[in-house]
């Protein structure tokens, strides 16, 4: 019998004769979430490297190495890898981050200090991988993790001091597309989605599938629809395929849909993928790069799936959303509605230890801009585990991913605003910033009040 082993020697072993007895350790996982020895190990100096983490063929994506010196503060690349099944958390310098002790961890798009030895041998990162324990939409599941009203559940609450828990953070499937996410338990004591919201036009308008979802808007030309544009037609390219609605008419309008050839088709949200290929982005080395964890861009109106939803009404909130059915939009406003604003509930009270920004007596809608409360804001919002990403916004084209964040949340702010969280850096609005409801912003998902 003749077996055949592959050695993997560390490139710190010193290169020499050996004599004697030498012992080869074979390591084999035993279950499919044991960590996957890495297969591009080799970094290189000055660079980091992000390593898939997985079996080769088990992932999509492809990313760059980016350039780095020792010492030096730069921002981590967000993620262009997907693994079905899988929710992304972060990236780790361990890739076996899940049995060792001294792994640390990462946000996609956090700041870091670059460590010393980086610009000699690089620095190697690691997708970290979460397996799915069900479905976002199964009720008892979600409460099981999550408790009630963030109260209960097998979850811990993440630590917002940086520290690596695994077990604040789980992964749940969405039942209308099979796109995994990855959840943790935030500072505000609830489940969020730590990764943005991919859902596209390519599902079903059935009955079964509009209860996936917990609010379904109409069409006077296409019946009730899930919040989403249909599938481009042979008109348009694969590269601009919608999955959004167009909000048609004058800002103070109604949102409609437009799904033909005319209008404004250069005003199509994109897919997450631009190229529409298994590889997706090529070669992406820096922020900008069309990035799978950026997700997909919805107008306010698909944000909430009610087409016809237009109240002037500052601090009117919603009540239905893309979210999944136990999930929904977080709650903005400005500061007179600080108490139901849920996303200055995770980042003020939660994620910031309770430091209102700077200017809040002399502003209805407060932002952090000052040195070093906007800076911790911004950094630790980008910081694992709660990943929120420069994803950047749609208004024609895909603009500033990379250097800003814009996430809706359900109140509105006028018939041509809506409250969102606005991430900068140092400026963060903590759900009391202002977009219009056209523009295309990401979302975010919690299981909150």
């Amino acid at each position: 019998l003749t077996t055949t082993y592959a050695a993997y020697i560390s490139k710190t072993q010193p290169a020499d004769t050996y004599s004697g007895q030498v012992i080869y350790t074979l390591v084999h996982p035993s279950t499919a979430d044991a960590p996957f020895a890495p297969h591009e190990i080799e970094c290189e100096a000055g660079k980091i490297c992000y390593n898939t983490n997985a079996g080769p063929t088990e992932t999509i994506g492809t990313m760059g190495r980016q350039s780095a010196t020792d010492g030096s503060t730069i921002t981590l690349l967000a993620s262009n890898f997907s693994r079905t099944g899988y929710g992304f958390a972060g990236w780790s310098d361990k890739y076996d981050y899940a049995t060792n002790s001294s792994a640390k961890f990462y946000g996609p798009q956090e700041d870091i200090t670059v460590p010393t030895g980086t610009t000699a041998n690089g620095l190697s990162l690691y997708a970290v991988w979460i397996k799915s324990e069900g479905s976002l939409q199964d009720t008892n599941k979600v409460t099981s993790l999550c408790g009630t009203n963030g109260t209960g559940g097998t979850l811990t609450t993440a630590p917002t001091d940086g520290t690596a828990n695994l077990t604040s953070v789980t992964a749940l499937t969405d039942e209308r597309d099979n796109q995994t996410y990855a959840i943790a338990r935030l500072a505000d004591g609830n489940c969020w989605m730590i990764e943005n919201l991919r859902l596209e036009a390519e599902h079903t308008r059935s009955a079964e599938d509009q209860a996936l979802a917990q609010g379904y808007g109409s069409s006077s030309t296409y019946g009730s629809f899930g919040g989403l544009a249909d599938a481009e037609s042979a008109n348009f390219s694969n590269s601009t395929t919608a999955n959004s609605l167009y909000y048609s008419g004058t800002q103070s309008g109604d949102a409609t849909i437009d799904i033909g050839t005319t209008g404004y088709p250069g005003y199509r949200m994109p897919r997450y993928n631009d190229l529409n290929t298994s590889t997706r982005a090529s070669n992406p080395t820096n922020n900008s790069g069309n990035m799978y964890s950026y997700g997909n861009y919805y107008t306010w109106a698909a944000a909430i799936a009610d087409l016809t939803y237009n109240n002037t009404n500052n601090q009117s909130t919603t009540g239905t959303s893309l979210c999944p059915a136990g999930w929904h939009l977080p709650k903005g406003g400005d500061k007179s509605n600080e108490a139901n604003n849920e996303l200055w509930s995770l980042v003020v009270d939660g994620i910031n230890g309770g430091t209102k920004p700077a200017d809040y007596d002399s502003e209805t809608s407060p932002c952090y801009d000052g040195i070093p409360e906007g800076e911790n804001a911004s950094t630790k919002l980008r910081s694992y585990p709660n990943n929120f990403l420069y994803s950047g916004y749609f208004l024609s084209s895909a603009r500033n991913r990379g250097s800003i964040g814009s996430y809706w949340s359900s109140t509105a702010g006028s018939n041509i605003y809506s409250y969102s969280l606005d991430l900068y850096s140092p400026l963060v609005y903590p759900g009391t910033g202002n977009d219009i409801k056209s523009n295309g912003n990401s979302i975010r998902c919690t299981t909150g009040t």
